[in-house]
């Protein structure tokens, strides 16, 4: 195991457990304490991690940055077609939907080939290439500046034609989702999309796997609260779900 990788995982064993002693990092990864030590110190350098005696803790709400779509496509994937099929099932024939960029929209967006009638406004160039092949869905790509290693559109351009339109549920997607902060995203132009897109939906939905729940990155653009349903995975702790249900949004 790459230590990328296995620097990942002892992230995702934070998350669920908020503390981990380098005995227990130990005997999982079957590496040395040095190493595991070398990977804590730098886990703590990138703000990510708190050092202790003989562990680490996870910080509150650590900041992450952004990852280019081709290093996200397989991270938790599993978990991302876990959520597309759960909201998949808001989605009826007829409906008019915006769905967001995003490695979990484009699984959702796969899920569409038996749609009917239905009207989809994205900003994704994936998302688009895939619905595009289905003759009963309505597709409007808004245009904009292309962020290349991202494959989305941002920009005023997008944003005007935003104000003109309204659909009947969004679907958006978040780089991190704190408890405090709602939905983040690193770049500053795709925040200032995403809250126009949030705009112009009845019904709000946010989908994002466990693994970017109780991190945060520098943009935010909702909070909790705006969305009416959370689409994750199984593995959302129960201190997690508890404080986001009480800031009124259903978690499924």
């Amino acid at each position: 195991m790459f230590a990328e990788e296995r620097q990942e995982k002892i992230l995702e064993m934070l998350k669920r457990n908020r503390r981990v002693s380098n005995t227990e990092l130990i005997k999982q990864f079957g590496v040395s304490g040095t190493t595991i030590r070398i990977d804590l110190t730098e886990l703590e350098q990138k703000g990510l991690l708190s050092r202790t005696h003989g562990g680490a803790i996870l910080k509150e709400d650590p900041v992450f940055g952004e990852d280019s779509i081709s290093s996200r496509r397989e991270k938790h994937r599993e978990e991302k077609i876990c959520i597309a099929k759960k909201a998949r099932e808001e989605i009826q024939n007829g409906d008019t939907i915006l769905l967001d960029s995003g490695t979990t929209a484009l699984e959702l967006a796969k899920l569409l080939e038996d749609a009917k009638n239905l009207t989809v406004i994205t900003n994704d160039l994936q998302v688009a290439l895939q619905l595009q092949k289905n003759r009963e869905i309505h597709l409007i790509l808004l245009g904009g500046r292309v962020r290349t290693s991202f494959e989305c559109t941002v920009g005023g351009m997008g944003i005007r034609a935003l104000e003109e339109l309204s659909v009947d549920k969004v679907f958006m997607t978040t780089n991190a989702l704190s408890i405090q902060k709602g939905a983040t995203t690193p770049n500053l132009d795709n925040a200032e999309i995403k809250r126009e897109m949030m705009k112009i939906g009845n019904r709000k939905y946010l989908l994002c796997d466990s693994s970017k729940i109780g991190t945060k990155t520098v943009c935010s653009y909702a909070k909790a609260a705006e969305f009416d349903i959370l689409f994750t995975d199984d593995h959302i702790t129960a201190e997690a779900k508890n404080s986001l249900e009480e800031q009124g949004i259903i978690v499924k």
